[in-house]
């Protein structure tokens, strides 16, 4: 079908069905009404080669998620693909950034979205060329570049202000995520706020030398049986993870919260007993493309929009530090699971 098939139907010029549907605000109410009644009955698509041949860029937003095969990364991508049709932008799935940035360039795109580790040097080029939003961690600001700043530091420093409040302090961060970073040199949130705020009180992560970081469910198994009772909490990269620790835990007869405080992260897979760090992903995306939205339509943005996940247990209630002096005794735990 072409416009001059839904022309015909409506019984309008060309010239207005193309004002119609490209959102002209001179079109009357009730010939726009036609319009779209007869794109409806004859399911007309816009051709997005002509509107690119038009404009001199297509409507289509790359999208460079990290790993799809996460749980939390596989919702992202859904809600943002949803919002962006909603705003009338069509959605392309990328690899890795320099996927995002070929694709850019081979289609012209004017805005692409970003929810991965990048190198500056990638980004900084494209840029140039359109808009962009990132949702990240931490982030210099680059022209033309929005941010949705997911604030990992406030969410686990307050983390480990509760469990000291509580009396543990055999904290322990399983994490393949950070290794693979920490060897790549990329920034991991997660585990610098960590051993930041544990260093403030002269701790450190309990685990394997020189990182103390456990790269397997399997590795941390071998620490429980070599070196029973060195830890009390165990943080988790996501929630998958923090589910696999779960189990190394129950195949040695030990429990969460009672012997080992598991705390995961994303909210999106959460056992009994668990605790976790929740990302609204529908949240995200909505912010990521609203704040798209506002740098295509010219704003300009500076300063970061900030996202503060919450720590909560597995019935999704925020967790707070208990009152002043007040320790976690065993029998609080035994009552707690």
């Amino acid at each position: 079908m072409t416009l001059y098939d839904v022309a015909k139907r409506a019984g309008v010029a060309v010239g207005t069905v193309r004002k119609a549907l490209g959102g002209d605000s001179t079109v009357r109410p009730y010939i726009l009404e036609r319009v779209q009644k007869a794109a409806r009955d004859l399911d007309y698509q816009p051709n997005l080669v002509a509107q690119a041949l038009k404009q001199k860029a297509l409507p289509l937003v790359p999208i460079s998620i990290q790993d799809l095969d996460q749980v939390f990364f596989g919702s992202l991508a859904t809600h943002l693909s949803r919002n962006l049709v909603e705003a009338g932008m069509e959605p392309a799935l990328c690899f890795d950034p320099e996927h995002l940035l070929r694709m850019s360039r081979s289609f012209s795109t004017r805005a692409s979205l970003l929810a991965a580790v990048f190198d500056e040097a990638v980004i900084r080029p494209l840029a140039k060329r359109q808009k962009l939003v990132a949702i990240i961690t931490r982030m210099r600001p680059i022209p033309n570049v929005g941010a949705i700043e997911v604030d990992f530091e406030s969410v686990y420093r307050h983390a480990v202000d509760v469990l000291l409040a509580m009396g543990r302090r055999r904290i322990a961060f399983f994490s393949p995520f950070y290794v693979r970073a920490s060897a790549l040199g990329w920034y991991e949130p997660k585990g610098a706020a960590l051993r930041t705020r544990l260093g403030e009180d002269g701790l450190d992560l309990v685990g394997p030398a020189p990182q103390p970081v456990f790269r397997t469910a399997a590795e941390f198994g071998a620490w429980l049986d070599e070196r029973p009772g060195t830890i009390d909490v165990l943080f988790c990269g996501n929630d998958m993870e923090a589910a696999h620790a779960v189990g190394v835990l129950a195949a040695r007869r030990r429990r969460t919260p009672n012997d080992v405080l598991v705390i995961g992260c994303d909210n999106n897979f959460v056992l009994p007993g668990m605790w976790t760090v929740t990302l609204d992903t529908a949240v995200l995306a909505k912010d990521a493309v609203d704040l798209l939205q506002r740098l295509l339509a010219g704003e300009r943005v500076v300063e970061p929009q900030v996202y503060v996940p919450k720590l909560v247990d597995d019935r999704g209630v925020p967790v707070e530090a208990p009152s002043a002096g007040k320790r976690e005794s065993a029998s609080d735990r035994e009552k707690r699971s």
